[in-house]
C-alpha cells in the first residue's frame, strides 16, 4: 500500500471530504464524508445543508471495487452498496487507501473491544447511530431509537419510566448507559450454569451476580467437563459473570470445528466446491456479470469456476453469457481476479472451466493471457500416460484449466495410432460440454446426429493447440462401458440427466468417478439461475456439482455447510452413525435486516432445526421447531431439546433457521449449516448468516449438543 497516498486519504477522511455519492437504490448527491469523532469504526455521511446523517460501518463493508478510474463501489455484508465519485484517478486511488487503512483500524479495535465486552462492543456503535445531536448523551428519542435497533420489546411508558430512574437534565451519559445495557442483556440462562463452577466468593461490584467469581482453574474445568476441550488455557486469574458470557458469546466458542483431512489422494477422490455461471450477480437473461462475482466466489471457498469466453471487438476476448443482455467484462480481467483471488480460503487447486465460443485468433489470444497472467499457478501435464490423476496435495496453489479436448492432439501426447483412442469424443459446441450416452440405449447415433444438426455451422470453433498444451482437464462425453485411456478427463451431465445415468448403469458409476471427474450443471432452463439439490449427484461421486452461486436459495445453504471445513471434501467409503442431543438454550440480536423495518417491528422469534443430505436419515428425521417468542428479538429463550438419529452422517449436513413468525407468512432472519462431523459438544453459539450467506452481527443462537456414535 502507498503510505503516502494512505496518510494522505486517512487525514481527508478525518477532517471530511466532499464527494458525489450514490446510495444503494437512490440517486446520486454531494456529501460530506468523514470519520465519526464518536466511534472510529464508523464513517458519517452528512448533507451539506445538515439535513441529513447517516453511517456506514467500516467492520461491514465486505469489498471495495474500482469500477472505473474515477469511481469506488463499497459494498457491505447485506450487499448494499455506495458509490463514491471523484474528478480524477489520483483522488479515488487516496481514498481507497485511506478507507482500507480506516478498514484494518476499525477491525483491530472491534477485536480488541469484543474481547472486553462483545455486547457494548457492539452497543457503542448503535449508541454513535442513536446520537443524531452529536453530543454524547442520548435524550429519550434518542435511547428510543437504540433499544428500536436491539429489537426489544418495551411499552413506552414502562421506557420513559426507565428512561426518568436512570437519566441526568434529561439524557442519559455513557457510563449510565453501560449500566443499563449490561442489565438488559445479561444472560440469565448462564447464571446457574456460571455459579456451578465458581469457587470464589469475591464481589467485584454490587451486582448479587458478580458475588462469586470463578478462577482460571475454574474455567479450565468448566472447558474440559462441558465442551470436552483438555487444551483451553484461562487468559486471566479471575472472570465475573459477564467475562464469562463474553467467552460463551464470542466466535472462537461456535459451534463448528474444522478438522485436518487426508490431502494424498488423487484429485478425483473429493468433492469439489463449484459454481455455474460464475460471472453473473443476478439472473441469467438481463443480470449483470463483474470480477466481484468471481472474487466473491473465490472468498465463498468457491474453487471450480466457469468462464464463457467470447469474442471481443478489440482483440480482446470477454466473458459474458452469449446471445443475451447481460454485459461483457474482460477475460484479462477476469484471470488478474483469479491471481489475486483463487486462493483467499485456502490453498487447494482452483479450476477455471472455460465455454469456449471464440475465434481461434482470440483462443491464442486467451492462452497468451493465461500463461502471462497465471505463471507458474498454471498445472500443466507432465505424464500424459499416468494412471491417477495427480493428487490434492501435489496441486496446491495450482490452477487447472478445462477444455474441450481435441482427439488429434491426445493421441499424439498419448503415442497412440489413429481410431486407437477411447475417449469417443462427441464436441457438440453447445453451451455445456458433452452429451451423454447410455451404454444401453440403441439410438445413441440417431440422437447425435439428431443434435448435431441444430448447432449453427457458423459457431463451430476449432480446437486452439496452444490452449491444448497448458490444459489439464479435458471435455468428453461420458461413456461407461469404455474407459478413457486418459484420466486428465471431465465429463458434464446436466441435472435432469445425472438419476437416469446412476439408475441405469447401476454401480459403474460410481465406478467411474473413482478415476475421472464427472461435473453436474443447472439445467438450461433455470433463467431465473435457481439451484437444484445437490445430494443426489454428491451421493453418487459426482466431484463438480456447479450451482448458480448469485442465487442464495436452500441449496446453496447446503452446499455452504457441507464445504464449510474445506473447498475439498474427501469422499467417505464407510458410514459414520450418531446420536445428536440439541437443547436450544436461547437467541441473542435475532433482528430484521432492514433497518427501517427495525424501527417499525419487532420479531416473534423460533428456531428450526433440519437435516439435509442422505436419503434415509431425512425421512426418518423430524421437523424439530421451537415455540414462538412474542417480542422479543434481542433476547429469547426457547429451552427445547431434540434428539437427532444419524446412519449416514459423512453424506449430511444440519441447518438452523431463525424466523419471525406472522400470519401473513414467516420471514427468515438468520440461518447457519454445516457438516454433524464438525459439530463441537458443549455449550456452543450457531453464528447466523444472513440472506446473503454473510456474517450478521452479534447474532447467535445459544445451543448445548451431547454426541453419541
Amino acid at each position: 500500500m502507498n503510505q503516502v497516498a494512505n496518510h494522505e486519504g486517512v487525514n481527508q477522511l478525518v477532517y471530511g471530504i466532499l464527494v458525489k455519492i450514490k446510495m444503494h437504490k437512490s440517486k446520486r448527491t454531494q456529501i460530506i464524508l468523514f470519520l465519526s469523532p464518536n466511534e472510529a469504526r464508523m464513517i458519517q455521511m452528512l448533507d451539506p445543508l445538515g439535513t441529513f446523517s447517516n453511517y456506514f460501518d467500516l467492520t461491514q463493508i465486505s469489498d471495495i471495487t474500482s469500477e472505473e478510474q474515477n469511481k469506488l463501489k463499497i459494498i457491505n455484508s447485506q450487499g448494499i452498496f455506495i458509490k463514491l465519485y471523484f474528478d480524477n484517478y489520483q483522488q479515488q486511488n487516496i481514498i481507497r487507501e485511506g478507507l482500507q487503512y480506516l478498514i484494518a483500524e476499525a477491525f483491530r479495535i472491534q477485536k480488541q473491544l469484543d474481547s472486553y465486552n462483545q455486547i457494548w462492543s457492539n452497543a457503542l456503535k448503535l449508541i454513535t447511530k442513536s446520537d443524531l445531536d452529536m453530543d454524547n448523551r442520548l435524550n429519550f428519542k434518542e435511547f428510543q431509537f437504540l433499544i428500536g435497533e436491539l429489537q426489544i420489546e418495551i411499552q413506552e411508558r414502562k421506557l420513559l419510566q426507565l428512561f426518568d430512574k436512570h437519566q441526568k437534565n434529561n439524557q442519559l451519559d455513557e457510563a449510565t448507559l453501560y449500566k443499563l445495557l449490561m442489565e438488559i442483556t445479561r444472560k440469565h440462562e448462564l447464571i446457574q450454569l456460571y455459579q456451578k463452577y465458581c469457587s470464589k466468593q469475591e464481589g467485584l461490584f454490587d451486582d448479587p451476580h458478580n458475588t462469586m467469581l470463578m478462577s482460571a482453574h475454574d474455567l479450565e474445568t468448566f472447558f474440559l467437563i462441558e465442551q470436552g476441550q483438555k487444551d483451553y488455557k484461562a487468559q486471566k486469574q479471575c472472570y465475573n459473570f459477564y467475562d464469562f458470557q463474553n467467552i460463551i458469546f464470542n466466535q472462537e466458542n461456535s459451534i463448528f470445528q474444522a478438522k485436518d483431512f487426508d490431502k494424498s489422494q488423487p484429485l478425483t477422490q473429493y468433492l469439489i466446491n463449484s459454481s455455474h455461471n460464475t460471472y453473473l450477480e443476478t439472473n441469467q437473461l438481463t443480470g449483470q456479470s463483474s470480477c466481484f462475482a468471481y472474487q466473491d466466489a473465490f472468498k465463498m471457498g468457491f474453487k471450480c469456476v466457469e468462464l464463457d469466453c467470447w469474442d471481443g471487438q478489440d482483440g480482446e476476448p470477454n466473458v459474458t453469457h452469449g446471445h443475451t443482455l447481460v454485459n461483457d467484462i474482460k477475460f484479462i480481467d477476469v484471470i488478474r481476479t483469479v491471481r489475486e483471488f483463487a486462493f483467499f480460503k485456502d490453498d487447494n487447486p482452483a479450476i477455471l472451466s472455460l465455454e469456449m465460443h471464440c475465434s481461434l485468433k482470440q483462443q491464442r489470444r486467451i492462452a497468451d493471457i493465461l500463461r502471462s497472467v497465471l505463471g507458474d499457478m498454471l498445472f500443466v501435464i507432465k505424464d500424459y500416460k499416468a494412471k491417477q490423476f495427480a493428487s490434492l496435495q501435489e496441486l496446491q496453489r495450482k490452477v487447472l484449466i478445462k477444455y474441450k479436448a481435441d482427439e488429434e492432439f491426445l493421441q499424439e501426447k498419448l503415442q497412440l495410432s489413429d481410431h486407437s483412442l477411447s475417449l469417443s469424443l462427441y464436441c457438440t459446441q453447445t453451451k455445456e460440454d458433452m452429451l451423454i450416452q447410455f451404454e444401453d440405449e440403441q439410438d445413441n447415433d440417431n440422437q447425435l446426429n439428431q443434435y448435431s444438426k441444430t448447432l449453427d455451422s457458423k459457431q463451430v470453433k476449432k480446437s486452439c493447440r496452444e490452449i491444448l498444451e497448458i490444459t489439464s482437464l479435458f471435455a468428453v462425453s461420458l461413456k461407461l462401458n469404455v474407459n478413457p485411456d486418459l484420466v486428465w478427463v471431465v465429463s458434464s451431465v446436466s441435472e435432469d440427466k445425472i438419476q437416469d445415468v446412476v439408475k441405469k448403469n447401476q454401480g459403474k458409476f460410481q465406478d467411474y468417478v473413482n478415476t475421472y471427474f464427472v461435473r453436474i450443471y443447472p439445467l438450461g432452463l433455470r433463467f431465473d439461475s435457481s439451484n437444484f439439490d445437490p445430494f443426489p449427484s454428491w451421493s453418487a461421486g459426482a466431484q463438480m456439482v456447479a450451482l448458480n452461486i448469485q442465487t442464495k436459495d436452500i441449496f446453496m445453504l447446503y452446499n455452504y455447510g457441507m464445504f464449510l471445513n474445506s473447498s475439498y471434501i474427501l469422499k467417505s467409503k464407510n458410514d459414520i452413525q450418531m446420536t445428536l442431543f440439541i437443547q436450544i438454550l436461547s437467541a441473542s440480536n435475532i433482528v430484521w435486516e432492514e433497518e427501517k423495518r427495525r424501527q417499525q417491528e419487532v420479531v416473534d422469534p423460533y428456531i428450526k432445526v433440519r437435516i439435509a443430505g442422505n436419503k434415509e436419515d431425512v425421512n426418518n428425521s423430524e421437523k424439530w421447531r421451537t415455540e414462538v417468542i412474542y417480542d422479543n428479538g434481542y433476547h429469547p429463550i426457547f429451552n427445547y431439546k431434540c434428539k437427532i438419529q444419524l446412519k449416514h452422517a459423512q453424506q449430511d449436513v444440519i441447518y438452523f433457521q431463525a424466523y419471525s413468525y406472522s400470519l401473513l407468512g414467516d420471514s427468515l432472519l438468520g440461518q447457519y449449516c454445516l457438516s454433524p462431523l464438525n459439530l463441537r459438544r458443549g455449550y456452543r453459539i450457531v453464528p447466523l448468516l444472513n440472506s446473503q450467506l454473510k456474517p450478521l452481527l452479534n447474532s447467535f443462537v445459544l445451543v448445548n449438543i451431547k454426541i453419541e456414535y
